[in-house]
């Protein structure tokens, strides 16, 4: 008896249909469903359900748990209302209904278009569904963006939470209207910063005055509000002075409705790019202000006079993640600084909890980075001397099995290039015969052809690994002088970093000047 998943899901534009049409809710779908196991006599091993979720979303929680049980051999057969319902990708269904599911003996079938893949029609049928329902949720996506930038432009608010200060006015969700308990706040900061008071003075007087910060505002006021940082954030729920800078930034409070800072990638990528500021939708005197022209002129021509030019290095730390302040226990955070002739970089480490200003905490003092990197080679390397035994190491060709994974990697896409471009030529001889339009040619060519840019894409990706693999492979006669490399370290880069330490405690300076430094090795 074959063991079935079932999987149902619907998105946000089938929710708005079922008031006409309940064929697509999520209950009627288990029901069809279910009833369609029980008439063959099959096994319901799990129903796994995404309720609001786009087929176009590769993120759906249950969609991935379904596919963890079908790795690890627990369903024998996934069960859908509809292909549609599975996905809306093509890509996805290509990689899992045309690869990894026949790889794990996984059967797919799809009730109310009769979609089957141990049927032979559906093979060809298959890549006309998936392209139809990519089309679907493209020409969704688009819409729902047309009507988004018209609401922009008519000046109507379209956020799911007002800015700090405000609030959603009760009678139009498209308008904002001053939050009576917060706008004095936001004035009061003006007020201080305009006077010349810094970021860390604003931060302890509301800190100290018990104001509530605007992720703890909106908790208390019962707010869906859900900030994504909060675990990895030090502040505890606590004003800091990178929110004060944003709320000095932020032209909102003028009266000024701006929007339009970022977009997704593309309909199928949800995350977000940044906009040109010059391209941001402004419409003034769209709320009242909170603040007038006149004070926010002045705060705005001293935040431009503090701004450095930005020439800090993106790259990411070695250290990145592995120190602490061995005091409150909260992470360092990093200090990029230059010489004088902006020739040389350096960087610092400063307990965050100081930095931030949300709490009080006595190790101020800046650690210099490369210092600490300095001390952390000599104990690393004095570990090794004493260890290691350099004459005993044997060392095996890791890349000679590297190439040959690459080079099986490279045949199997080649392989489905090929296929692609074959059903291309199909499609051709298709159109030639009358078989399909010349504008349904056009659109899965289309289709087709994007596939082939990725896959082509990838190809080249390894061949460049594999170009990698080929000069890195080790010759005998050098061993000794690799083996010098790999036991006696004269820099710090990521990966030394992952793989020896577990993390970095550093302390406060003693009256000696020295200052503790804790190594907490994996070793």
């Amino acid at each position: 008896m074959p063991k079935i998943g079932i999987y149902c899901r619907l998105s946000i534009e089938d929710k708005n249909k079922t008031q006409y049409d309940d064929s697509q809710s999520i209950q009627n779908q288990k029901s069809m469903l279910r009833d369609y196991c029980h008439e063959r006599n099959w096994e319901i091993f799990d129903i796994y359900c995404d309720d609001g979720y786009s087929g176009i979303d590769r993120n759906r929680p249950e969609f991935n748990r379904l596919l963890s049980d079908c790795k690890k051999g627990y369903i024998d057969i996934v069960l859908c209302k509809d292909q549609s319902r599975f996905s809306r990708d093509i890509v996805v269904i290509e990689q899992y209904i045309n690869d990894k599911f026949l790889e794990w003996g996984i059967r797919f079938i799809g009730i109310a278009d009769n979609s089957d893949s141990d049927s032979e029609i559906y093979g060809t049928m298959r890549l006309f569904t998936s392209a139809y329902n990519e089309m679907y949720v493209k020409d969704i996506s688009s819409k729902i963006k047309r009507t988004l930038a018209y609401k922009r432009e008519q000046g109507q608010f379209i956020g799911s939470f007002a800015p700090y200060g405000y609030k959603i006015d009760e009678d139009d969700k498209h308008h904002l209207v001053i939050d009576e308990e917060t706008a004095p706040v936001v004035q009061r900061i003006f007020e201080l910063y305009s006077q010349g008071a810094g970021y860390r003075i604003i931060v302890n007087e509301l800190n100290e005055k018990g104001i509530l910060s605007p992720s703890s505002y909106k908790k208390k006021s019962g707010s869906k509000y859900i900030n994504c940082n909060a675990d990895s954030s030090n502040s505890k729920g606590l004003w800091t002075q990178s929110t004060i800078s944003a709320i000095l930034r932020n032209e909102m409070y003028t009266g000024t409705l701006v929007q339009g800072k970022s977009q997704n990638i593309s309909y199928k990528n949800k995350k977000r790019k940044k906009i040109n500021k010059d391209d941001w939708i402004r419409i003034p005197d769209s709320h009242e202000a909170i603040i007038d022209a006149e004070t926010w002129g002045i705060v705005q021509e001293r935040l431009s006079s503090h701004t450095r030019s930005s020439r800090v290095s993106q790259e990411l730390s070695p250290l990145s993640g592995k120190v602490k302040c061995s005091v409150c226990e909260r992470p360092m955070k990093r200090n990029v600084y230059y010489n004088k002739t902006k020739t040389i970089q350096y960087y610092g480490l400063q307990c965050a909890t100081y930095k931030t200003g949300a709490m009080n905490c006595p190790n101020t003092k800046n650690m210099s980075g490369k210092v600490l990197e300095k001390h952390i080679l000599n104990e690393l390397n004095s570990i090794i001397e004493n260890y290691c035994q350099a004459d005993n190491i044997a060392i095996n060709d890791i890349y000679s099995q590297q190439i040959d994974s690459l080079e099986k990697q490279k045949l199997s896409l080649e392989s489905k290039l090929k296929a692609s471009q074959n059903r291309i030529t199909t499609m051709y001889k298709d159109k030639l015969d009358g078989i399909i339009s010349e504008k349904d040619f056009i659109m899965f060519r289309k289709n087709f052809s994007d596939d082939e840019k990725l896959i082509s894409s990838r190809i080249s990706e390894i061949e460049n690994n594999i170009a990698e693999c080929r000069s890195n492979q080790i010759n005998v006669k050098n061993k000794k002088a690799f083996i010098k490399k790999y036991t006696c370290f004269t820099s710090l880069d990521r990966n030394i970093v992952e793989e020896f330490i577990d993390f970095i405690e550093i302390g406060e300076i003693h009256k000696n000047g020295e200052r503790e430094i804790h190594i907490h090795w994996k070793i």
